[in-house]
């Protein structure tokens, strides 16, 4: 007998999901990869996130022995010290599919159909990047592959924001107006960088 209240698993996205976990976390003091949040550590949260909605998914990081638990490929940076732009790099090169999205490994409230809603505009447009308000997420965004040598360019400039590729790129920047049917995007893109912002995510 049919479970008609059961909802059936959507198929992956033909695309690339990766975690960024090569920070240092050096304002927090610990790594904020394992930082546990209702008894997971944050990576481990974001790659079932991850897996759930794409056909491949990778982890970016350069200590491939903190990862190897989770059973996913680990990719190491070519280029060392030179930020998420490096990360961003390594893992377009790295991909399977032309879209990647790219995730910072210490967002605990990520939302499965925030990014397949994301998604959508990812064939039409080299970047996909939320926008809440004036700010923008650069580490919850699409990237195409062929924003590679734009990236290029600039780790060879020394320009290493991620925003300064946009310049570059046809950016679709989702505002709040199209997230509207989405609840609490304040804390879906909420991040972990300091102990007192940790210490405000664990409140009850």
């Amino acid at each position: 007998m049919t479970d008609l209240g059961m909802k059936r698993p959507q198929p992956k996205l033909e695309a690339t999901g990766i975690l960024l976990a090569g920070g240092k976390s050096s304002r927090m003091k610990r790594n904020k990869a394992f930082l546990e949040y209702d008894g997971k550590p944050l990576a481990g949260r974001a790659i079932e996130v991850l897996d759930a909605v794409f056909s491949e998914v990778l982890i970016s990081s350069n200590d491939q022995e903190l990862y190897k638990r989770y059973n996913f490929p680990v990719i190491q940076d070519e280029l060392r010290d030179q930020g998420p732009l490096a990360g961003l790099y390594q893992g377009l090169k790295a991909a399977t599919f032309k879209s990647v999205f790219f995730v910072a490994c210490d967002m605990p409230f990520l939302q499965i159909e925030l990014i397949r809603f994301l998604f959508r505009w990812a064939s039409d447009y080299d970047i996909v990047v939320p926008r809440i308000g004036p700010v923008i997420h650069p580490l919850h965004a699409f990237y195409n592959r062929s924003c590679l040598p734009g990236i290029i360019k600039n780790l060879e400039a020394g320009r290493l924001k991620i925003r300064d590729l946009f310049q570059d790129y046809s950016v679709k920047y989702v505002d709040e107006i199209e997230l509207k049917g989405f609840s609490d995007l304040s804390q879906v893109f909420c991040n972990v960088n300091t102990p007192e912002d940790w210490s405000e995510i664990l409140k009850p």
